[in-house]
């Protein structure tokens, strides 16, 4: 299939190079807007950890006492308009769910709620440069930060944070995963090598560029009341995810000395139909598994979904929340290597306002 493709991932790698080059010499024009613009992006299509970075970086940010606004195009969101959140909101009443706000929108504001410093918004809308200019000009924050923004060079950025996965695939789309040639990531200002979960990193050899070297660390398993099991190592789980490289969550599970009876996986954002929930049971009610196990971005996905808030009676996506042992992985994205490099370059971008 990938053969067939290929002719196709030769077109688009010259309309990618085009691109640029109509960028690179001025034909294009940016956007330049009063705040300092930081962009987090990557070369491949999902999976290589954006958005915990995002939430990293902002949390540094709001902890520093800053006015932040996080640009988000909501991926698979089924609404177009643009949706601004304070960071802090604690969604009690469930005004947002992951249609009209996305999985990974949720996800951030959720993980950045207990924060107290500093002023964060979340702006989504499918056109960033859209919902950037609208931020800046209503509510003029110091700093904004465009998750996914590396090939959205219509926004001009002060700062361009790449991150790399050393294991990811080459071939462009849509043979393979790759957005631009690896070659390309000689426009960002510093990489950043997520090695994720591998217990023996990779740290690739990117010439004349300064280098973050990241992980991510377990931080426990949690169900819909924020409550962890008793125990699970040496226990059995279903475990199912629906992310952009499903083999480091599997990973994950298996380091916690999880025995895995039947690992799903579903595409990147999927949303979950009633068919996939009563698969998912049906294989855990088969196999005699301990818990149902998956990954907090596919836990928004079926909690945060209008089919559970809206629902006036039991269904099916209520029951594997509430009757049933299904916990998600809480996981963070920590600095192993050169965090001065990171932010110093943040904080010079800060000291130039």
């Amino acid at each position: 299939m990938k053969i067939l493709l290929y002719p196709l991932s030769v077109l688009f790698r010259i309309g990618v190079f085009f691109r640029n080059f109509l960028y690179n010499a001025g034909i294009f024009k940016t956007k330049i807007l009063d705040p300092k613009v930081i962009s987090v992006g990557n070369l491949s299509a999902g999976g290589t950890g954006k958005t915990p970075f995002v939430e990293l970086i902002t949390e540094y940010l709001l902890k520093k006492n800053k006015f932040v606004v996080v640009v988000s195009k909501g991926y698979k969101r089924e609404y177009d308009d643009i949706k601004v959140v304070e960071v802090g909101f604690t969604n009690r009443q469930h005004e947002l769910n992951t249609e009209n706000m996305g999985d990974e929108s949720l996800m951030l504001l959720e993980n950045l709620s207990q924060i107290e410093t500093g002023r964060g918004l979340l702006v989504v809308g499918d056109d960033k440069t859209k919902a950037a200019k609208f931020a800046a000009s209503k509510f003029k924050p110091e700093i904004i930060i465009i998750d996914d923004g590396f090939q959205h060079r219509k926004l001009y950025r002060d700062f361009d944070i790449l991150i790399i996965n050393p294991d990811s695939p080459g071939g462009l789309i849509p043979a393979g995963k790759m957005r631009e040639p690896r070659g390309n990531y000689k426009r960002a200002d510093i990489l950043v090598i997520n090695n994720k979960f591998d217990k023996t990193p990779v740290n690739e050899n990117y010439k004349n560029k300064p280098k973050v070297i990241c992980s991510y660390t377990f931080e426990g398993l949690l169900n819909f009341e924020n409550s962890s099991p008793a125990g699970f190592e040496g226990e059995s789980a279903t475990v199912f995810c629906g992310i952009g490289e499903p083999l480091s969550f599997r990973t994950l599970i298996e380091d916690l000395g999880i025995k895995i009876d039947e690992f799903i996986t579903f595409p990147d954002h999927h949303a979950f139909s009633n068919d996939d929930i009563l698969k998912i049971l049906s294989i855990f009610k088969t196999k005699g598994s301990k818990y149902i196990l998956t990954t907090q971005k596919d836990f928004i996905r079926i909690s945060y979904s209008e089919l559970v808030l809206s629902a006036k009676s039991e269904n099916s996506y209520k029951n594997i929340l509430y009757n049933y042992p299904l916990y998600y992985a809480k996981i963070k994205m920590q600095i192993d290597q050169n965090s001065e490099l990171l932010f110093k370059d943040i904080d010079n971008l800060l000291s130039t306002e």
